[in-house]
């Protein structure tokens, strides 16, 4: 089966600009050809033609920061760890499935009860299950009774985390996830009420570089959830791929960010949704302003010091549900990016991250066709990636 998307508007990951009456020619899988549109042209029959003009194309969405396996309606991973594996994968596929319809092709896992996630993934690349391909990161690792202890291994000292980095890539990780802080959330997962923790280290330098010398000894990057400014300098310097979130990290550990070359995901989409949860306290509305102000400005520090972004939502945390990457890119844009530059961090930037670069994240001969087509100019209104026209993974037409 071939398509042609004929006289589209096209945002293909590289370019500065958007593209202007551009025919996109997919046979099979695969995109196998880009060019300014021909009015001559002839269409043959068996080609399906999907009309673009007054719309853009654009590479189909990555989520960089993705937990399937999570509730979104459960604060308490331990609540949801208590269900049968079954009960947790049920809704997984239903999270996988929104998440693709509103354009999510392609997904970094961030961490699962019991290797959830790698079950999913395997699910999904066989066909049986609607979703993302999913860069796996199965279990996490982490500090003893730290934050990853909910859904990952733990272990003390550089031996101890070298071990358990090695069991979750024998178990079929894609990518390492080290926990390396707590998680400063408006409210703290597994601790009772009141209880606030503050994003501090749990894991030291000599512990972070023994899990990055295991992953790459096998190929494999590091993710490392750190949120605080000494969790964001001890990552970097312990050669992680990416910081997750950084939300309370200072000028001084995002310049050790910029310096290291090093991707941040901030998951802005998390602290804008907790702005609108029902039924906060005094005390959290509190708590929940003063961590939004300062990840604002470690955001606004990575985009003006150039540190290469990738979006992510969370999904999985309360609220934040598998369709809101789109949201993610808006936020980028309102903290400092250009909208290009934001589409960029939901398109060919994530896809470099997440080491699949060469198949998808960019509209070019020969990708993957991997494609969403939206109504208008998202580069104009990014509002629009929220409301896909059409939703196209390896060619194949997504139905709603």
């Amino acid at each position: 089966m071939s398509l042609l998307f004929r006289d589209v508007r096209l945002i293909d990951g590289v370019s500065h600009e958007a593209r202007e009456h551009v025919d996109v020619l997919v046979a099979g899988e695969r995109i196998t050809a880009v060019e300014v549109r021909d009015t001559t042209r002839t269409t043959a029959p068996e080609v399906a033609v999907v009309e673009g003009s007054g719309r853009t194309l654009l590479p189909g969405l990555i989520d960089a920061h993705a937990h399937y396996t999570f509730d979104p309606t459960e604060g308490s991973l331990q609540a949801i760890a208590r269900r049968a594996d079954e009960e947790i994968l049920a809704l997984a596929r239903r999270h996988a499935s929104l998440a693709l319809r509103a354009g999510v092709t392609s997904a970094r896992g961030a961490g699962s009860i019991r290797d959830l996630e790698v079950v999913l993934r395997d699910e999904i690349a066989a066909g049986g299950t609607q979703g993302p391909r999913i860069v796996a990161a199965g279990t996490a690792v982490g500090s003893i009774g730290g934050h990853g202890s909910a859904f990952g291994l733990e272990a003390t000292g550089p031996e101890g985390l070298a071990g358990i980095t090695r069991q979750v890539i024998d178990a079929g990780a894609d990518v390492v996830k080290v926990v390396a802080s707590e998680a400063a959330m408006l409210t703290t997962t597994g601790l009772g009420p009141g209880a606030m923790v503050h994003g501090a280290p749990e894991l030291t330098l000599d512990e972070l570089r023994a899990v990055v010398d295991v992953a790459r000894a096998a190929g494999r990057r590091v993710m490392s959830h750190a949120q605080d400014g000494e969790s964001v300098r001890r990552s970097v310097a312990g050669g992680v791929t990416s910081i997750e979130h950084a939300w309370l990290a200072d000028e001084a550990a995002i310049q050790a960010l910029a310096a290291s070359g090093a991707w941040l995901v901030p998951t802005l989409v998390v602290t804008d949704v907790n702005r609108t949860l029902p039924g906060l306290t005094a005390i959290q509305r509190e708590r929940q302003d003063l961590i939004e102000v300062k990840h604002r400005i470690s955001t606004e520090t990575a985009i003006r010091l150039g540190v290469p972004l990738a979006t992510g939502t969370d999904t999985g945390e309360v609220g934040v549900t598998a369709d809101m990457v789109w949201r993610e890119v808006a936020l980028l844009r309102d903290h400092g990016a250009s909208p290009m530059t934001a589409i960029k961090a939901a398109t060919s930037s994530a896809a470099r991250l997440l080491g699949i670069d060469g198949e998808v994240g960019t509209v070019a001969v020969g990708k993957l066709a991997d494609l969403v087509l939206v109504e208008g100019d998202p580069l104009v209104d990014v509002g629009v990636l929220a409301r896909p026209v059409g939703v196209w993974q390896r060619g194949q037409a997504i139905s709603a």
